[in-house]
């Protein structure tokens, strides 16, 4: 049997393996989406100031992160809206201004006003415990017109979440992760969790003595400000598939979608169930996925079991070798002596007398080495497979043993095994020999 990487079916195979890891790991379904309704426009209320003022050094030389810059580069990754807006809310000293983020929310009314066909979904990834009467107006407005509010519920730890999320008709948004709420996640009037954390990698390219230097830092984030746009761009991608989606409908669908998450009656967000109860393309996706790991399920299963059963079969065996040599030993050869006196002789067979070549135990090694020899020819292919996976062991060196029944055996197929051997030996030892000239 040849190796598994000369197969001729191994470009199938490999053809199979990459198809089965972009169905997993990729979404093929967002190729296929047709847009025909109306646009889906997003907002971001929310901080420009530099997040990062600590862990800058006296260069400056990575780039700065801003909250908000981050809040929008995870809801364009996970939605993709037709456009996003975003209005800074920040005072000179980079804490929320009141007046600033009524403005936004008043800009954002009026954009719903006069573009009452777009579908428009605001993220808020900030907030207070002072509610404000001019803020539940506009946000009521911006509802009532048919925006989408998502909020952020806080990251106090608290039963009480944060204004605007406990506002009525605002998706208030938890963090969790392995199915459990964020210790640092405020939980009151949540209404969907979705992962909190977010991960980048700054590099930079120095001059160096050597040339240049690849600079880099990690940056590690974690909040329900993070974890709401996740759920923002989730609604963005089911508007961009089915822009009649009401908002109850909305929520509706990430509520009976979501993953559990404990002590909790709302879970967390899972996008490809989420998106399959809106568009028959991804639920062909979801059964695809599901059926795929069920197949590799019982693969592993089988495989393990598989290799379980060899382990125990092996086990008898050698303690009957152990135990019994002798008795082991007048049992191969009664094999090899049953396979000899047969008209047919099956590849199986001439596998199994290779197998008895155990130079330690003299008789069978001889009675292998013989009916090997008598079989002449058509044993040589099988010898030549064995080489490279006979070491040297408590029984001897198999593969000397091999390399003298090939000579012995002879012919073309063995003529050109021991040439390749003896380039490869004079390839291996021509370096010493100069080193040693």
């Amino acid at each position: 049997m040849k190796p598994f990487h000369k197969r001729k079916y191994r470009r199938l195979l490999t053809f199979v393996f990459l198809a089965a890891v972009c169905l997993v790991l990729l979404d093929p379904a967002q190729f296929l989406e047709n847009r025909t309704g109306p646009k889906v426009v997003a907002f971001v209320i929310d901080s420009a100031s530099s997040m990062m003022k600590e862990e800058r050094n006296i260069l400056q030389l990575f780039e700065d992160l801003t909250h908000g810059q981050v809040v929008r580069a995870i809801l364009r990754r996970n939605g993709q809206p037709d456009e996003l807006h975003f209005y800074d809310v920040d005072d000179v000293r980079g804490n929320v201004d009141s007046e600033s983020y009524l403005h936004a929310l008043t800009l954002v009314s009026s954009y719903l006003q006069n573009r009452p066909d777009d579908r428009v979904v605001i993220n808020i990834s900030l907030g207070s415990n002072s509610p404000k009467r001019r803020e539940s107006e506009l946000i009521r407005e911006i509802v009532n017109r048919g925006g989408i509010v998502v909020a952020a519920a806080g990251n106090d730890g608290l039963k009480d979440s944060s204004y605007p999320a406990v506002w009525d008709g605002v998706i208030c948004v938890g963090a969790s992760g392995g199915g459990v709420r964020k210790d640092y996640s405020n939980y009151g009037d949540v209404d969907i969790f979705a992962d909190g954390s977010y991960r980048t990698t700054q590099r930079l390219l120095l001059a160096s003595d050597t040339g240049t230097e690849t600079h880099a830092r990690t940056v590690d984030l974690n909040g329900t400000s993070f974890a709401a746009p996740k759920v923002s761009g989730l609604i963005v991608r089911m508007l961009r598939l089915d822009s009649s989606l009401e908002n109850r409908r909305i929520l509706d669908i990430l509520e009976n979608t979501s993953d559990d998450v404990l002590g909790f009656e709302h879970g967390s967000i899972n996008s490809l169930n989420a998106l399959a109860a809106v568009s028959e393309k991804y639920a062909v996706l979801r059964r695809a996925r599901q059926v795929f790991f069920l197949i590799f399920e019982a693969v592993c299963i089988i495989a393990l079991f598989g290799v379980g059963l060899l382990i125990v079969i092996g086990v008898p065996g050698f303690l009957f070798r152990v135990i019994f040599p002798s008795r082991w030993e007048a049992v191969k050869i009664r094999r090899i002596d049953k396979i000899m006196s047969s008209d047919r002789r099956r590849p199986r067979d001439i596998k199994y007398i290779v197998n008895c070549l155990f130079p330690g135990y003299a008789r069978l090694f001889e009675r292998a080495n013989g009916a090997l020899l008598k079989m002449d020819k058509p044993a040589v292919e099988y010898l030549i497979r064995a080489y490279p996976y006979k070491p040297s062991d408590e029984f001897g060196d198999f593969q000397s043993c091999i390399y003298e029944l090939i000579e012995k055996i002879g012919g073309q197929e063995a003529e050109e095994f021991i040439r390749s051997e003896r380039e490869c030996q004079d390839e291996i030892c021509e370096p010493d020999s100069c080193c040693r000239e």
